[in-house]
């Protein structure tokens, strides 16, 4: 139980995004709760109820305190009641501080952006193995928004917009930024930064702050007993931050005696930006980060988060309810060739919406369309300047397409009524309903889509900004025959949890999946492919990392020619008979494929893959059953990695590119150059078919753009412009000749995607 609180405590919008974790919270300390809210989502209430939470609303009783949300007004009966009795009644801010006064807090303050930094920075230190307990203000789309486990230290992010941020006397405080808002309490700019001032003044060990704003601190800092620590580009650490493939960025935080380094899946200098703040609070702290390290974050409810997407709708949402966060989001988001950009805006507190609507005019001037929603009063009463219409009319002075909605019906018909068949990206900003009408128009494409609808509502939830699912994607130039039709959907997964995402969503949904390598043993039939087809192309998916041992961790994406060559590069010797087979790890593993009398598993110590329903399995290859140009465990699963391992003896890189150039000039002497899809027949048994086919006289026959190479007689060139029939056809008649004249019956190794051969032949 947490000192100073009562054992019984009733929590007042209990719902909300910050009251629900810490409803959990004081549940999980042991305190006896009850909760009531207005609008509990089933989400929150199995939540509470799983915890032991009774869901009533207030009863009398002076023994129990009140823990309740800010925008609770004051003459609710439960309020009224407390003060009448003298009982404790606290706001949220106020009873998160008696539970800081026992823990060493590292406390994220600041203007914008806090909410994304306290997860970031909760996801690093657990990455660390760095044991907190948190208190997050929003929640996590999967995993719990608190925890209580004991621990010295506690994350959570202080509000200074309800005055809270007086109470705290943090070990660590994080101010990401200051940026005058909250004007109903603080009135000019020098009160609002006063209450950062006075945070820096009452915090003991560290002090991580925004350098643009450390001139306005300096007099404070130098009185203060904390260590200072600045970022930014006149800090003591500066920001480079770039792309690492689609849905990823590589951060360098330079300082002046050393450079650190990490991967995120997150896009944007907003997130960077974040992401640096949680790092160095993580360093404060004194969490091992090492340099080089790889972050994917949870994603966090109402910040950036996707609610649907398809290859003609994609739903977004944030909190952004400042002009400064507006823009960063937008931002964020940019112009994305062939789609429409749909904001739609809900002011947030009429005092802001008066004072700031010229800057929020501003901040909205470059959307494509514009739709505002009326104020999202938090129990503010209406003023003059601040209504929506007032906003209405000053976004009209900078452009024409802007609208105001009085009603979700009337949102709903504006955005059904797109004036031409243009994908759109539709973009909920503010901090009113947002997230539910972004929840119910996503609701509705879902129904709108039937069965597809299922794995495009998963994929969201594990979507960015750059994560694209597209329709009648063309397949030839994906693969190494150069023939064939479009997939009804393709997808290219930026990380393990979208493609555990999509895989478990489309099993449940009974849709087809099919995985697509580098397309090097396959023909694509012309008229395409059904169902969903993925390929592991991102960055993310081609990992090579030695594990020292001579053994190396390769990702399912690597192409195989990667793989000779950074082994070579090392020393690493072994892999050198793999060169040359055109294709990635994933499919070199599910075919057990192999080349210069070497087969895959021959160096594969174990692998790790997905089932069709999301589950991820390791095993070893003594727990593997493969052969002749298969693995059984992989027949209806994908591999995501494996874990290579090299002979014992470690030789000169010459002497192993050496090895390499060998195979290199048999392969260029003995196989066409042409596009193929490699070796089309299997071999019979004790036989080869290239020997066979050349020995029935077929190099060079031709069916359209496809020929039998006089190169090697079992493989099929396009010669250009051939097509999956030609191909076809010219393998039935291979089939039929050797059958009539050697009584041998070929059977193709190179798969027929999306359909099997013995439909065809």
């Amino acid at each position: 139980m947490i000192e100073s609180l009562p054992q019984r405590i009733h929590c007042l919008g209990a719902g909300g995004a910050g009251m629900l974790p810490l409803a959990l919270f004081l549940a999980e300390a042991g305190h006896e709760l009850s909760a009531e809210d207005d609008a509990f989502s089933d989400a929150a209430k199995a939540l509470l109820s799983k915890r032991g939470v009774r869901l009533a609303p207030f009863v009398e009783d002076e023994t129990m305190g009140l823990v309740y949300s800010s925008a609770i007004s004051a003459n609710h009966p439960a309020r009224v009641f407390a003060r009448r009795k003298g009982s404790i009644a606290l706001r949220r801010g106020e009873c998160l501080a008696v539970i800081a006064r026992e823990k060493r807090l590292i406390a994220v303050a600041g203007s914008h952006g806090k909410t994304t930094t306290c997860g970031m920075l909760i996801d690093i230190l657990d990455t660390c193995g760095f044991e907190c307990d948190f208190l997050l203000g929003a929640q996590f789309e999967d995993g719990l928004p608190y925890r209580f486990a004991g621990n010295d230290w506690l994350v959570a992010e202080i509000d200074e917009s309800d005055g809270t941020i007086d109470l705290f006397s943090p070990e660590i405080s994080v101010i990401v930024n200051v940026d005058h808002d909250h004007h109903a309490r603080y009135e000019t700019e020098a009160d609002y930064f006063a209450a950062f001032e006075r945070l820096i003044q009452r915090t003991r060990r560290s002090v991580v702050l925004d350098a643009s704003v450390r001139k306005r601190f300096e007099k404070v800092v130098a009185l203060s007993s904390a260590s200072l620590v600045t970022f930014g580009a006149d800090g003591d650490y500066q920001l480079a931050g770039r792309g690492a493939g689609p849905g990823w960025s590589s951060i360098d935080l330079k300082g002046d005696d050393e450079l650190l380094n990490m991967t995120i899946d997150r896009l944007g200098e907003m997130n960077q930006v974040d992401a640096g703040f949680a790092l160095l609070a993580s360093r404060a702290a004194g969490a091992k980060v090492a340099s080089g390290q790889v972050f994917e974050f949870r994603p966090i409810k109402r910040r950036q988060r996707c609610r649907y997407n398809s290859p003609r709708s994609q739903v977004f949402e944030d909190y952004a309810h400042h002009p400064r966060e507006l823009e960063a989001v937008l931002e964020q988001f940019g112009k994305k060739e062939g789609w429409r950009n749909v904001v739609v805006f809900q002011p947030h507190r009429y005092s802001r919406t008066r004072i700031l609507k010229e800057a929020f005019a501003r901040s909205l001037a470059e959307c494509e369309r514009l739709i505002l929603l009326d104020v999202y009063a938090a129990s503010e009463e209406p003023v003059d300047g601040g209504r929506a219409e007032d906003l209405l009319a000053c976004c009209r002075t900078r452009r024409s397409e802007v609208v105001l909605a009085k009603s979700p019906e009337e949102l709903w018909t504006l955005l059904d009524s797109q004036s031409d068949d243009t994908p759109s990206r539709i973009i909920f900003l503010g901090a009113g309903a947002g997230d539910r009408l972004a929840g119910a128009y996503a609701s509705k494409l879902k129904a709108k889509d039937g069965e597809w609808g299922e794995v495009f509502a998963a994929l969201a939830a594990r979507s960015n900004f750059s994560s694209e699912i597209r329709s009648q994607e063309p397949l030839a130039n994906k693969t190494t025959m150069r023939v064939g039709g479009a997939a009804e959907l393709y997808f290219e997964p930026e990380t393990l949890s979208q493609l555990r995402a999509v895989l478990s969503a489309a099993h449940a949904s009974g849709k087809q999946v099919r995985m697509l390598g580098r397309g090097s043993n396959l023909v694509v039939p012309d008229e395409g492919v059904s169902g969903l087809v993925i390929r592991l192309s991102h960055p993310v998916w081609s990992r090579f990392e030695p594990l020292g041992d001579g053994r190396v961790r390769v990702g399912a994406g690597l192409r195989i020619k990667v793989l000779c060559g950074q082994a070579a590069r090392i020393g690493l010797q072994g892999f050198e008979f793999l060169e040359g087979i055109p294709g990635c790890v994933g499919g070199v593993l599910r075919m057990n494929a192999g080349a210069m009398g070497g087969w895959v598993f021959d160096v594969v110590r174990s692998i790790r893959y997905l089932t069709m329903d999301g589950e991820v399995v390791e095993a070893t290859r003594e727990e593997l059953e493969f052969g002749y140009r298969y693995c059984r465990e992989l027949i209806d699963a994908v591999a995501i990695e494996a874990v290579f391992e090299a002979k014992p003896e470690k030789v000169e890189q010459e002497s192993i590119r050496r090895t390499i150039d060998t195979y290199q000039s048999k392969r260029k002497e003995s196989q066409p150059r042409e596009p193929s899809a490699g070796c089309i027949f299997k071999n019979p048994d004790g036989d080869s078919a290239g020997r066979l086919i050349d020995e029935l006289g077929l190099k060079g026959a031709m069916v359209g753009g496809a020929e039998v190479s006089g190169v090697h007689g079992n493989f099929i060139v396009n010669r250009g412009g051939a097509t999956s029939a030609d191909v076809i056809e010219l393998v039935k008649m291979i089939r039929k000749v050797a059958k009539e004249r050697k009584g041998v019956d070929l059977h193709p190794e190179a798969q027929l995607f999306g359909r099997s051969w013995e439909e065809v032949l």
